[in-house]
């Protein structure tokens, strides 16, 4: 296990639900965050709550990307891992699709994840070690959306972009994650968004952000790169 103690580490959509939980297990692993959401207000709180740094960037264009980086860097010096959590939903199937839920599916969960990996991975590439984790889903694992079209495919390219990023390290030290929850996540949103579910059929945001510490904190002699994390079987 590769300790996290003074690792810099960047959770972007720190203001959301998921991030919660990594931040916790993170700020646990003795990891130095910085938490970048749209507006410092929104991560303000759990920053004091983790002794972190927050940060108001706009992931949506690569000056803003870059500006963050470079930000961070000039506060540590480094940036040794990314959490990237930002991303969107949209229902709907292709024939039901029009140019407004496509922009937003794709500025979302591709152009933001483009941005920063831009701005973030040269750095680590350039040294030969860091960690870069990203956020996919079930369409992004099996290649299918029925329903959910234009989100399935904007996640389906983010994984690509992720899988790609991994070749492109080979022969460093840098390791790339995917994460994929296969069903819906245990936030506040899903709950009132799906009032006539039960709950505990969704998957506990905790437990994915264990599994992203624990792939964290591999050696490169057992590295986890794609990591499908499934909710609770039916009873």
């Amino acid at each position: 296990m590769a300790p996290l103690t003074d690792r810099v580490f960047v959770i972007t959509g720190a203001g959301g639900a998921l991030a919660g939980p990594i931040a916790r297990s993170f700020a646990h692993a003795g990891a130095r965050l910085v938490l970048v959401d749209r507006h410092e207000d929104h991560v303000s709180e759990r920053a004091r709550e983790h002794h972190a740094t927050p940060l108001a960037a706009d992931l949506g264009t690569l000056d803003g990307a870059t500006t963050m980086a470079n930000a961070v860097v000039g506060r540590y010096g480094k940036i040794d891992g990314l959490i990237h959590t930002v991303g969107g939903f949209a229902m709907g199937r292709i024939v039901e699709g029009d140019a407004a839920t496509y922009d937003r599916m794709f500025d979302l969960n591709v152009r933001t994840l483009f941005n920063v990996l831009r701005a973030v991975a040269p750095p680590m590439l350039a040294r030969g070690d860091g960690f870069i984790c990203g956020i996919s889903s079930e369409p992004g694992w099996t290649g299918r959306s029925p329903g959910t079209a234009l989100y399935g495919a904007a996640k389906a390219a983010a994984t690509s972009l992720l899988r790609t990023l991994d070749a492109e390290a080979r022969g460093s030290q840098v390791g790339v994650c995917i994460v994929y929850p296969m069903g819906a996540i245990d936030t506040p949103a899903n709950r009132k968004d799906m009032p006539d579910a039960d709950p505990r059929t969704f998957i506990d945001p905790a437990e994915i952000a264990a599994s992203i510490l624990h792939a964290a904190t591999r050696s490169a002699r057992g590295r986890l790169s794609e990591l499908p994390i499934h909710p609770p079987r039916p009873v």
